[in-house]
């Protein structure tokens, strides 16, 4: 049996596969304590921090927010509704859309663990310099705006053709 083609870039120094464990391991650690002390879903916390951020939002807006699909944004929506930490307002201009914001509880909720995230991320970057965080940051959003207009743009078949 023929070995495969050596890759001409090693997998783990892929910067998607990097940031992919990167990422899953990080989600992972921070799920542990929203899932134990309030039973939520991963798409259920994305959904409240991202009310939290940028409320009231529409659904739509939502899942372009949280890059989810329609049905993963649906039901944590409704997750989110029926444990009262959300709520979902008819919009008076167009009553097929409802604007979604924060309750009380929901407030509280999100402020507990985003001060939990907060700590994880400080000691993540503890470990850089002051020069090293400032370069991350350059360099996330210099890739950040290589993806969007460079790659993104086009579709698969068109960059492979370059």
């Amino acid at each position: 049996m023929k070995s495969p083609k050596a890759a001409s870039i090693p997998l783990e120094n892929w910067i998607g596969y990097r940031f992919s464990l990167i990422s899953a391991r990080l989600g992972e650690f921070v799920a542990r304590m929203y899932k134990s002390r309030y039973d939520l879903t991963l798409p259920a916390w994305r959904s409240l921090a991202v009310i939290a951020r940028y409320q009231p939002l529409t659904a739509k807006q939502l899942g372009t927010l949280t890059s989810s699909d329609a049905f993963k944004v649906a039901r944590a929506i409704e997750l989110l509704v029926r444990r009262g930490l959300i709520h979902r307002d008819v919009d008076k201009a167009d009553r097929r859309r409802a604007n979604l914001r924060l309750t009380a509880d929901g407030r509280k909720i999100y402020r507990d663990i985003e001060i939990f995230a907060v700590r994880v991320e400080a000691e993540l970057k503890a470990t850089l310099s002051a020069t090293e965080r400032e370069v991350l940051e350059q360099v996330l959003d210099k890739l950040d705006r290589q993806l969007e207009t460079r790659i993104r743009s086009k579709d698969w078949e068109a960059f492979l053709k370059g």
